[in-house]
């Protein structure tokens, strides 16, 4: 005989509506009426006036519009276009996506995250891809060319970092010079939505950003005379120089607890280099140099440092040049590229590493290698990939531990500096000099006076206990003479 339990029924019940509920390849053939095929929403991080991308949603489409380059895509689950969409649409995507061209190996790097990396059909240049994964699988895309119409159409979206190419199955990714490093990391929900892995993207970027903003937390109270300064140049085309003040470099900068080098920008010739690169703590070089023109020697060349009269300046001398090719696969193209803006967490951390080794005396760095030496080169190939991990979403993101680090206690110049690790003592601002200090005589002298204090009211205190004593004693005397005297009179009568 079978007993049906209230509550047995209800989870039998739960389990099989789950089993049963709509999902989003459910609204391709026959969607139901008034059903919500997106129930994972973005969660911004971002207030809505600087966000870099706004999503509207609906039961089988969503609304994507992008606010740097204005463009505007529909998403949608259904067979056909949405009627009720926006009039003015860059472009329409039908959703989940399945095969995938990109422009740019930056976002190679989001998709890998998501676990999408299967569905990458195209890219622009196979030499350039750096994951090992996809350097040992790169049978499964292809070289991609936008004049082929017949591979465009094969294609479900093609991403792009700037919108050469508007309308079709073009999405533009904005991510440059001009995003900050956390804002450039969170693109990563934008292009969750092509493939509907909004949770995934959600875990991913909480924990990337929990990492990175407790790095950032950590190194806050490193005094500012212990601070660091940062230069990030570039030689350009036409012989001329960029020091980097961008949002990315300089907010990264920053964050790292150094400061960035606050000068002109571009178009520098190498007389102005040299005078604003003097005092550089530390100089990230990010130009594009090829062989034979890479080396140390040819890099003082470009830059004007091999002249005759010109002194050398110490993040030359002291060997604290950088560049970001320490990651590089077989063909030489390095790592940065193409997971730098997905990983900010990562970015920062290599940055503390350069500035204070002992800050996580156990980190590798991943990116910045140093000019002057030579055999830390690092080459990515398809031996080291993960088969577990591949195709799947990505979880391991590591842990910051937080603590207080409040630098090496040294200027730019290797003096000492006074370094407080007291909580609460914010150093950044620089204003020990204002504070008033406690000098040893008032600390003798309230020493003294407590002494003085604490043996009065001991001397206090004895006086009161005798007095107390001498009454108790007279009066019990008092009592006593009392009481004789009574017993004398009684005798008396009886007599």
């Amino acid at each position: 005989m079978i007993i049906f339990n209230g509550y047995k029924c209800l989870l039998v019940f739960s389990i099989l509506c789950y089993l049963t509920r709509p999902v989003l390849s459910d609204c391709l053939n026959a969607p139901i009426e008034n059903f919500d095929y997106f129930p994972n929403k973005i969660a911004y991080h971002t207030e809505a006036g600087r966000r870099d991308f706004d999503v509207t949603y609906h039961n089988t489409y969503i609304v994507v519009t992008t606010k740097k380059f204005l463009e505007t895509y529909v998403l949608y689950c259904t067979a056909t276009r949405p009627a009720d969409a926006p009039v003015v649409t860059t472009s329409y995507i039908q959703v989940p996506v399945n095969n995938v061209a990109v422009y740019d190996s930056s976002i190679v790097s989001f998709l890998e995250i998501l676990g999408e990396e299967l569905k990458l059909k195209y890219v622009l240049d196979k030499k350039t891809i750096t994951s090992p994964c996809l350097q040992k699988h790169n049978d499964l895309y292809e070289l991609f060319n936008a004049a082929n119409t017949t591979l465009v159409a094969g294609t479900d979206v093609i991403f792009q970092s700037q919108p050469s190419i508007t309308g079709g199955k073009f999405v533009s990714i904005a991510i440059d010079e001009e995003t900050s490093a956390l804002k450039g990391a969170e693109w990563i929900k934008f292009i969750s939505l092509f493939f509907n892995k909004t949770d995934v993207a959600k875990e991913a970027y909480d924990k990337i950003q929990q990492n990175y903003l407790c790095h950032v937390d950590n190194v806050s109270k490193v005094p500012k005379k212990s601070k660091k300064s940062i230069a990030w140049v570039s030689l350009e085309s036409d012989n001329t120089f960029t020091i980097k003040q961008t949002s990315f470099y300089s907010n990264i900068t920053m964050d790292a607890a150094a400061d960035p080098l606050i000068s002109i920008t571009s178009n520098v010739e190498v007389e102005e280099l040299h005078k604003e690169l003097h005092d550089a703590f530390i100089v990230i070089d990010l130009s594009e140099l090829t062989p034979p023109n890479d080396t140390l020697d040819s890099w003082k060349r470009l830059f004007g440092y091999q002249t005759s009269g010109v002194t050398l300046p110490n993040f030359i001398t002291q060997k604290r040049l950088f560049r970001t090719r320490k990651l590089l696969n077989n063909m030489a193209h390095d790592d940065w590229d193409e997971t730098s803006p997905s990983r900010p967490d990562l970015v920062i951390q290599d940055l503390l590493a350069i500035q204070y080794p002992s800050y996580q005396k156990d980190y590798y760095v991943r990116w910045f290698d140093k000019f002057a030496e030579t055999g830390d080169v690092k080459i990515l190939t398809g031996d080291q990939c993960d088969e577990n991990t591949f195709g799947l979403p990505k979880n391991d993101f590591g842990t910051c531990v937080p603590k207080q680090f409040t630098g090496d206690g040294k200027d730019i110049d290797g003096n000492k500096v006074p370094v407080k690790a007291k909580d609460g003592d914010n150093d950044n601002n620089d204003n020990d000099e204002n504070k008033k200090k406690v000098k040893p005589g008032f600390i003798i002298a309230g020493a003294l006076s407590g002494a003085f204090v604490i043996f009065g009211l001991g001397t206090w205190s004895l006086i009161v206990a005798r007095r107390k004593y001498r009454e108790r004693f007279v009066k019990l005397r008092d009592e006593h003479e009392i009481q004789s005297k009574g017993v004398k009179e009684v005798n008396e009568i009886n007599k």
